[in-house]
């Protein structure tokens, strides 16, 4: 694929959505705007919409981030094997190539903003050098997510022809320095202010940004002194007190840090999609219908495994309790109910139940009459492979109860890329493996997040000590605080657990995943628009 059919691909901007701040008009596809300050601002609100596509966009990111590892299985509307089981994964792939596509593209609408941004006036300076740490910044962002998928691979640094069509390799080191320096460059550019506009990049925002990339670098000691400027900084931070607030899709909080905004609109429309991926359709059993509020609309995409239940302490862990779904409400009187003579008041009487534990032949005697109930061996197998795909625990993390309707899959809602909860783990992961281990601060900073977690009364059975700072309970952690977040390919791949634990968690691909599957194969539609794709060559295994 050649570099400039994707610069003429991207510029269009038609179809900006998000914040007031994207609720621009359209400019065409001609390149004469981008001399001009109106043309380059369009260029960097374009480049937003990529990351809206991967954080709450209706896009292919989850599969390529929350499939494939230990926490999560194909729900039933799912049939991205490849992908998501390993099976038969190939250059062919149109999920992967989605990402390289994509991915690219941005890069090459910064490309072009880069070469064209210095020469264009600004009626205000201050606004240039914004635009500029917004597009190092998104940047870094297309240059991680390449490199941590495809390894060492093509480094775009401008938008020449020549360079896109031979498409050579730089190391990963490469990379890291560009995504760093980046990074960094855009810090010297902002204000050490807070946005008051959702969803633009501002110095938090990056500094937040280059914490977890410090992490992923292998810089202990910088991630964690970037993550406190921005934990014990003066932006106004802080961890919401409950787990239902901050996730609730009518309300802003202080712990998101840069959040993906979206809009419903006539003209410029980008919904967003994952409140819908982890939630089962409820509809099919008795005394249930889809209503907001009450039950889930789900797309049956994704669902848990039998190691990512396990990771909770279902008592004590409002982690747990708050955001999945195991009970719903008889809510539909015009269904049949006759099978449970009980089930008569609405809102109040259970209609369906997951049970975490396997229930007792007494417990299932006395639900018989009074509402449809599974446990965790009626949804699993005992190799932990889901008997029926289409009915599990969801998670509600990010579900949408302000859609115009009970059946509507239209939403605006908002999506955390990165919130102050994490950079409390990149810490505390920085203070284990840094060369001067500091327990008692890791320690400190896992029971921070663990205080809003624990359910009254359950305080010492989510309490912890020094000896549990180790690198496996981090990742442990990071599954019950960030599951679902497009983090978890990632983090196994980083800490060298990807095969193991998919080996041991995932039965779905347990059988399937090889070493190298710890990167993508690059896209065979990337080499048929090569002259000589030797010059990037396929990734081993491919």
């Amino acid at each position: 694929m050649k570099l400039l059919n994707l610069v003429i691909v991207a510029v269009s901007v038609i179809g900006l959505v998000g914040c007031d701040f994207l609720d621009e008009e359209s400019y065409g596809s001609t390149t004469e705007i981008f001399n001009e300050e109106n043309g380059i601002k369009a260029l960097v609100y374009q480049s937003y919409t990529k990351i809206n596509n991967l954080y709450g966009g209706d896009s292919q990111w989850p599969y390529l981030t929350e499939q494939g590892t230990d926490l999560f299985l194909r729900g039933g509307n799912n049939s991205e094997t490849q992908v998501c089981d390993y099976k038969g994964l190939t250059a062919t792939s149109s999920t992967v190539a989605w990402l390289w596509n994509h991915c690219y593209k941005g890069l090459a609408n910064i490309n072009m903003f880069f070469e064209t941004i210095d020469d264009t006036p600004f009626a205000d300076e201050a606004d240039k050098n914004i635009c500029k740490a917004e597009m190092l910044t998104m940047r870094s962002m297309f240059l991680w997510i390449i490199t941590e998928n495809w390894g060492d691979s093509y480094l775009p640094m401008s938008t020449d022809e020549t360079e896109g069509m031979e498409a050579r390799r730089s190391p990963r080191s490469e990379f890291y320095k560009e995504i760093i320096e980046g990074l960094k460059t855009a810090l010297d550019l902002l204000p050490d202010t807070r946005t008051k506009v959702y969803g633009r990049i501002d110095a938090p925002s990056v500094k937040a940004f280059l914490s977890r990339m410090y992490l992923y670098n292998e810089e202990f000691d910088k991630a964690a002194e970037m993550a406190s400027q921005v934990i014990d900084g003066d932006y106004g931070y802080k961890l919401s007190s409950s787990l239902k607030d901050l996730w609730d899709d009518s309300k802003r909080n202080d712990e998101f840090i840069w959040t993906t905004e979206f809009v419903e609109d006539a003209a410029f429309k980008q919904s967003s999609f994952y409140w819908r991926h982890y939630a089962m359709f409820i509809d099919r059993y008795p005394g249930l219908r889809t209503q907001l509020r009450y039950t889930g609309y789900g797309s049956c995409i994704t669902m848990p495994s039998v190691y990512y239940i396990s990771l909770f302490n279902h008592e004590a862990d409002l982690r747990w309790q708050d955001l999945h779904q195991t009970v719903w409400y008889y809510n539909d009187p015009d269904d049949d109910t006759s099978m449970f003579p009980e089930m008569q008041e609405l809102y109040v009487d259970t209609a369906f139940y997951l049970s975490v534990k396997p229930l007792s032949v007494a417990e299932r005697n006395r639900i018989k009459t009074r509402y449809t109930a599974f446990d965790i061996d009626d949804m699993y197998d005992k190799k932990g492979i889901p008997t029926d795909r289409k009915t599990f625990i969801g998670m509600t993390k990010f579900y949408d109860h302000t859609r115009p309707g009970d059946v509507s899959t239209n939403s605006d809602r908002n999506y955390p890329v990165i919130r102050l909860a994490e950079l409390y783990l990149i810490r505390a992961e920085a203070k284990i493996r840094g060369a001067n281990k500091d327990l008692s601060g890791a320690l400190d900073d896992i029971m921070a997040l663990r205080k809003r977690a624990t359910k009254q009364g359950h305080e010492q059975e989510m309490a912890l000590s020094e000896t549990d700072m180790t690198l496996d309970f981090i990742l442990e952690e990071r599954a019950r605080e960030l599951g679902g977040e497009w983090q978890r390919w990632l983090d196994l791949k980083r800490l060298g657990k990807l095969v193991e634990h998919v080996k041991m968690f995932n039965p779905d691909a347990a059988d399937n995943i090889k070493e190298y599957h710890i990167l993508r194969p690059i896209p065979q539609v990337q080499f048929d628009g090569m002259q000589d794709w030797t010059t990037l060559g396929q990734n081993e295994g491919y």
